[in-house]
């Protein structure tokens, strides 16, 4: 019998009450997650990079090198913990894919502590076995080799082991020079690039000058681009820590940047070249360098801190010899506050024109601007704050004996001010002149601007810039962007004459058949 609304509610009622009284299930409870092995993590990362520079190899796309960079930057922030255990793992990897014969198996395996079980061995071999025989491996290709090289170069260098470090970037770089392959490039900008900073470490950068002379010569005829900005922000670096600035230009002279290069060789090149320009005495040039390579830096506040930390350093100098005044947000940002604080005093100090205050600030601070390698220009600024201070007192008395104008520039020399108010004055930096038997300076009094030339001068550039506009419009009217267009036959001609083509090409295969 079919059953009533009624009598379906209350029986699901009823199951229902069922339900809930019955007693849930208590649920499982669950075990924490073991935290992962770092040797394991280690040795799945190594066959990624083999993997990624396998592919990279036979496709040639750079986005699988720049992979296998990236791991091999992972590698080395996993080997720099505390405790790691992955120097083990990499010398297994090492005794793995190295053969007996590789002329660096010996020294790489002596650099590090002894290979670590490999925990797949039993299983592999369990599965060869079944098989019947060993399988082939595969060769090692060149490029995953300089990989694994230069972690054990990186390891070294981290480790403080010097000397062995200088050793084996030493024979990394014969095995560079000795491969002629174009998918090596990536790696062996890193080769050379970690390789200098080995011999830089150890105070022998100049030893490494040389080779990598030889090497930018060989990149330049294989237009290796890579290599080359590399190479050229190496050399220039190792002239500079030589103090060899003249050799340092005529490189610059000589040498071409390449423009495809990566912005992080861009802002090096760029800041050396600076840095050249500033120390002979071209502070315009030097500037716009300066200020390309802050931009071209990382913008993230947790990237390439020291890199832009140097530039601004750099650059506040620069403007302050160019008569310019640096903004105020370098200075105050949190992470350029603190070491910023000296060069805020020169600031401070060349704005006033207080000459006691400089030299104040160089007495407290030389040993900051000695190393930051600025202490050369930092002297420079004297002749700044002199003038800053010269200006300040002509602006304040209309006659002033040069003795009591040098009492108020604190000079160390007297004797001096009589010659350095006659060369502020040819330079334009005052309006005034010197009466030589009183010993007196006279200042001019505010010039009405309306009275000299400099209106014309403005409103005459104003007038060319507006008349070049003119001339350039009508030019535009007068050839328009289309008119070529015209002269082109219409989609009906060209139909029509594919049309005759076609009938006559008809007419000649029909004589053919006769």
């Amino acid at each position: 019998s079919r059953c009533c609304p009624q009598r379906r509610s209350a029986d699901s009622t009823m199951v229902e009450a069922m339900d809930t009284d019955a007693p849930a299930p208590a649920p499982a409870e669950e075990e924490p997650a073991a935290p992962p092995d770092p040797a394991s993590l280690y040795r799945a990362d190594i066959r990624s990079a083999q993997a990624s520079v396998e592919r990279f190899v036979t496709s040639r796309e750079p986005r699988f090198a720049q992979a296998a960079l990236k791991l091999m930057a992972c590698l080395r922030k996993a080997g720099l913990a505390a405790a790691s255990p992955t120097q083990p793992v990499l010398a297994a990897a090492i005794a793995s894919a190295f053969g007996p014969s590789h002329p660096l198996r010996e020294r790489l395996l002596a650099a590090l502590p002894p290979p670590a079980a490999e925990p797949e061995a039993a299983d592999a071999a369990g599965a060869e076995g079944k098989e019947g025989g060993e399988a082939k491996k595969r060769p090692l290709l060149p490029e995953m080799e300089l990989i694994l090289e230069l972690l054990v170069l990186l390891a070294l260098i981290d480790g403080g082991k010097l000397p062995v470090a200088v050793s084996l970037a030493d024979a990394l770089l014969e095995r560079v020079a000795s491969w002629n392959r174009r998918t090596l490039d990536p790696f062996a900008e890193r080769a050379y690039f970690y390789s200098s900073w080995a011999y830089e470490k150890a105070g022998k950068i100049e030893a490494v000058r040389s080779r990598l002379l030889a090497a930018q010569r060989t990149s330049c005829l294989h237009h290796n681009t890579a290599c080359q900005a590399t190479l050229l922000n190496l050399l220039l670096r190792s002239y500079m820590s030589a103090k060899l600035f003249v050799q340092a230009d005529k490189l610059l002279a000589k040498s071409a940047f390449p423009e495809q290069a990566s912005n992080g060789q861009l802002a090096r090149y760029l800041y050396y070249t600076g840095r050249i320009k500033a120390l002979q005495l071209e502070y315009s040039e030097a500037h716009r360098c300066l200020l390309q390579a802050q931009r071209k830096a990382p913008q993230s506040s947790s990237k390439a801190v020291g890199f832009k930390l140097t530039a601004h350093k750099l650059g506040a100098i620069v403007q302050l010899l160019l008569g310019e005044i640096p903004e105020r947000a370098v200075f105050r940002a949190s992470s350029t506050r603190a070491p910023m604080r000296p060069y805020l005093k020169l600031v401070q100090a060349v704005r006033t024109g207080d000459l006691a205050a400089f030299r104040d600030a160089m007495a407290e601070h030389a040993a900051v601007f000695a190393a930051d390698g600025n202490a050369a220009l930092v002297l420079r600024l004297r002749q700044n704050v002199i003038r800053a201070g010269l200006r300040n007192v002509s602006l304040a008395y209309s006659r002033i004996h040069l003795s009591d104008a040098a009492a108020k520039l604190a000079l160390d020399t007297p004797g001096d001010m009589e010659s350095i108010a006659a060369k502020a004055i040819r330079d334009g930096v005052i309006d005034a002149t010197i009466d030589h038997e009183a010993g007196v300076l006279i200042s001019s009094g505010s010039a009405d601007t309306y009275s000299t030339l400099e209106p014309q001068a403005a409103y005459h550039k104003r007038i060319t810039f507006c008349l070049n506009l003119h001339n350039d419009a009508v030019k535009a009217m007068s050839y328009p962007p289309d008119a070529h267009k015209g002269d082109l036959p219409d989609a009906d001609a060209i139909k029509e004459r594919q049309r005759e083509e076609q009938e006559l090409a008809e007419a000649l295969a029909e004589e053919d058949e006769f």
